[in-house]
């Protein structure tokens, strides 16, 4: 018998957000707080750091999923939508 193998490759890159992703980061800007204060640079290094190193398609995954159903972010008790709604606009 005679058997092959066979590797399987991802067929889309995750740099690149699907329509489906980027549909629902669009949501989630549209639906965002309006009012929400500014982020200081810190504060927002500080909660986003866990960016560093992930796929653009990870990092919309974790902050669309992470958004409250009021339109916020919050890190602790910092409101960081500005910052959140920063990185999503960057990933598109």
């Amino acid at each position: 018998m005679l058997g092959a193998a066979f590797v399987a490759q991802p067929l889309v890159s995750e740099d690149v957000l699907e329509p489906s992703l980027a549909n629902e980061a669009a949501h989630a800007l549209d639906v965002a707080a309006s009012n929400a204060p500014p982020v200081s640079a810190s504060v927002a290094a500080g909660a986003f750091a866990w960016t560093n190193g992930l796929s653009r398609t990870a990092i919309a995954v974790r902050l669309v999923s992470s958004q409250r159903a009021d339109g916020r972010w919050l890190s602790g008790t910092n409101d960081v939508t500005s910052a959140a709604c920063s990185i999503l606009k960057g990933l598109r």
